[in-house]
């Protein structure tokens, strides 16, 4: 009953709001509208469905799925019975907009497990073989044998799969590891807020993050590490970041002091040993602004290594507010544990911690360090509460255990791990750990927080020790229960390489190239698995391998496409060989081999396959100089029997006689669609830009170009904001995208829309 209940609560506001189909015309036995019903009927029953919203621009169509099973069966019936010849549909999860009350009623219903797409039209503007195909396509459902079961996921396995979407910036399918996660009770609601929280903002979307409902409740908890950065992250770019675009910095202090600290105070008691360049900031208007102003802790901050230009320059601009900014010399302290009890009533934890190696092992330091741990949830915090508690004697531990702050950190910190040696400090020691005890039950959970808190620039100051690195990883995949949480904790281990400032690393290239193999060998086709592939390769091709690695990396990639290539995965397979265009070519025969073996899929799929798509192909041949041994690629016609045309026709021929910016960090994709974008339209001039920051260079262009495509997928960092600051909205697109298909789709949907 409460499912019918939401399922008719969905259908009278997705039937509503704009839709000129009536839910009412569609019930009533007159009408054309009531050939609909069999769609609400299949949406009743649980299964995947079809609804279309009709507006006077034309008719949307909604793939509408309740699980990731039928999203995936839905996705290949839609592509066999429709495909793009005959509408928009490309297999891709649909990116809605939840400020159109119609998209996120579908988003609040289906999770993300949703698809839209238009039809071609007719003659008359209308969109008939669209109808037709979906009729075929639902009396072929209608007739299916259903099988419910589906085999239960691990939650390693899932929350392994979250992590890799964002990594992708890929909210809908995050959303969807979310809703598992969810449905079958995996994890407590609070887990799943933590979870949401990172979501949000490894996505930037700080207005929503800081709109949570939750946020109170939140802010008034336990948190991990990691969330009371992204928080820490949200309030500076939603509340501080524009002093900072303006220099406005005696306003900037005043205003964190008089209305920042009221409401978020709590988040600014540590900062951890964090380098995140808001919580550097953040925590240098706290300096500055104290009574009395903190010089030391201002001097710190100015001297953190690996601070881009761009923020240590603002940074001192804080820092001059202050007439005197010499550092006092710290006196010696007589008493460390009375300064360390004192910090902590001014829940000062950072002090609490650095002062507690001063302090001989006693049940009040070991307390301490407990209420530090609990505020603050860092892997060092941790190990020192545990050097405290093994420090007592055995009157002290059952003493400490017996206070309620010790009953629930010790739930923690020895369910965590049970001895401050086992708590690893680098991705080394957690391998050792690893190789050694195979059931360690807590390796995920340390692995997600060595993300946030291990720097991998220290296995450049020892000699020998990335290949130290390289050697335990290879001998933790020869095991596979190892091998499991190793594949499970993927995510984590390529973030903390590839958000380091250096990346990418020639020194690193053999880590780089373990993590190609371990995506390879590991993944099940998800889509962000196959980008991270398609970056890698992309990574260690541009710093140079030999010929045998070279063609191991092709094998990988036909191998890939033999187990999940489909009309869906041809986007990642032309980025794929974009790439190997672009980059040298050390196996000209295992190159070819590559693309043989996708010409005769495409062959395959020739009535699957757009006309983005066929550009993208036919350049790419050009560019190898293959055209002439794939002469029936692209087809001389399509499913209709109109002739194929490259250029005309294209929205692209709008760019004649104009400039575009592109900006993203993914080079061989901008440069892909520059070449397709010049070869189409004449007299167009596209500029390209892959930097991490402004630049005069960069502002003339936003200024003068007459419109500015910003992949907000690949520019997580402050170029980001400064394209925002100087680019109007008219003519700024933004697309969160990383595939060169799916790039020029946008551009051309937005060329249409700016007529």
């Amino acid at each position: 009953m409460e499912n019918k209940l939401e399922t008719r609560q969905f259908l009278e506001c997705f039937f509503n709001n704009g839709n000129q189909i009536n839910l009412d015309a569609i019930e009533s036995t007159d009408g054309s509208a009531r050939m609909l019903k069999p769609w609400i009927i299949r949406l009743e029953q649980n299964l995947p469905s079809v609804l279309p919203c009709k507006h006077d621009q034309g008719t949307d169509w909604y793939g509408i799925a309740q699980s990731e099973v039928q999203l995936r069966s839905l996705g290949e019936d839609l592509t066999a019975f429709i495909g793009p010849t005959g509408s928009t549909f490309r297999g891709q999860r649909a990116q809605l907009d939840l400020n159109n009350p119609i998209e996120a009623s579908v988003h609040a219903f289906t999770k993300g497990l949703a698809f839209k797409f238009q039809g071609v039209p007719d003659r008359d503007g209308r969109s008939r073989k669209v109808w037709q195909a979906l009729e075929l396509m639902r009396q072929v459902l209608d007739r299916r044998v259903l099988q419910p079961y589906q085999t239960p996921r691990a939650t390693g396995r899932v929350l392994r799969d979250f992590y890799m979407a964002l990594q992708a910036c890929d909210r809908p399918a995050a959303e969807v590891e979310l809703n598992y996660l969810q449905v079958h009770n995996r994890l407590d609601p609070l887990n799943l807020l933590f979870l949401r929280v990172r979501m949000l903002s490894e996505l930037e979307v700080w207005e929503e993050l800081l709109a949570l409902p939750e946020l109170a409740d939140l802010l008034g908890s336990r948190r991990p590490y990691g969330v009371t950065q992204a928080l820490i992250r949200a309030v500076y770019q939603q509340e501080l970041y524009r002093f900072e675009v303006t220099r406005a910095v005696q306003r900037a202090v005043t205003y964190f002091h008089e209305s920042i600290l009221p409401l978020y105070g709590n988040l600014y008691t540590s900062r951890a040993n964090s380098h995140q360049p808001e919580t550097v900031k953040s925590f240098m208007l706290l300096a500055v602004g104290c009574k009395p102003a903190d010089v030391n802790l201002q001097n710190e901050l100015l001297n953190l290594p690996g601070l881009n230009p761009e923020d240590l320059a603002y940074l001192q601009q804080l820092a001059n507010l202050l007439p005197n900014s010499t550092p006092s010399h710290p006196p010696t302290i007589a008493d460390p544990l009375k300064a360390a009890e004192e910090a902590a009533q001014q829940f000062k934890w950072d002090q609490v911690i650095a002062l507690a190696s001063e302090i001989p092992g006693s049940l009040q330091k070991a307390r301490l360090l407990f209420h530090a741990f609990y505020e603050v949830q860092t892997l060092n915090c941790q190990r020192e509460a545990l050097i405290a508690f093994e420090q007592l004697n055995l009157d002290e531990q059952n003493t400490l255990r017996k206070t309620r702050l010790g009953q629930e950190c010790l739930i923690y910190l020895q369910d965590s791990v049970s001895l401050a040696s086992q708590i690893p400090t680098n991705w080394i020691e957690w391998l050792e750990r690893l190789i050694d005890y195979p059931e360690w039950e807590q390796a995920l959970d340390i692995a997600r927080r060595g993300e946030q808190e291990w720097d991998v620039s220290y296995l450049l100051n020892k000699h020998g020790t990335v290949q130290q690195l390289k050697h335990l990883l290879e001998k933790a995949s020869g095991q596979v229960k190892i091998e499991a949480v190793l594949s499970n904790a993927l995510p984590h281990l390529l973030n903390s390489f590839q958000k380091n400032e250096q990346y990418p690393n020639r020194e690193f290239i053999s880590i780089y190239e373990f993590l190609v193999d371990l995506i390879a060998i590991t993944t099940v086709g998800g889509d962000p698995d196959l980008l991270a592939f398609n970056e890698l390769s992309n990574t260690i091709f541009s710093l140079g391998i030999n010929s045998e690695r070279y063609e191991e990396v092709i094998g990988y990639a036909i191998d890939l496409w033999s187990q999940y290539g489909s009309p869906a995965k041809i986007d990642w397979m032309l980025d794929f060989i974009n790439i190997l265009a672009i980059q040298p070519s050390l196996s000209i025969n295992a190159r070819n081999q590559l693309i043989s073996t996708v010409a005769t899929s495409l062959r395959q799929y020739m009535n699957r396959i757009d006309n983005v798509q066929w550009d993208l192909l036919i350049d790419l041949l050009k560019e190898l100089d293959l055209k002439d041994s794939f002469p029936d690629l692209p087809p001389t016609s399509n499913i209709d029997g109109a002739s194929y045309d490259l250029i005309n026709n294209t929205p692209l021929q709008k760019l004649r006689n104009k400039s575009i910016l592109i900006y993203t960090l993914t080079k061989p994709v901008a440069q892909r669609v520059k070449a397709i974008i010049e070869n189409t339209c004449t007299q167009v001039k596209v500029h390209l830009s892959h930097a991490k920051g402004g630049s005069d260079q960069l502002k003339s262009w936003i200024l003068n170009d007459d419109f500015v495509v910003m992949v907000t997928a690949s520019a997580k960092h402050a170029a980001t904001y400064f394209i925002e600051d100087h680019c109007s909205e008219d003519k700024l697109l933004r697309v969160n995208t990383k595939g060169s298909a799916s790039l020029i789709r946008e551009i051309q949907a937005f060329l249409e829309k700016s007529s």
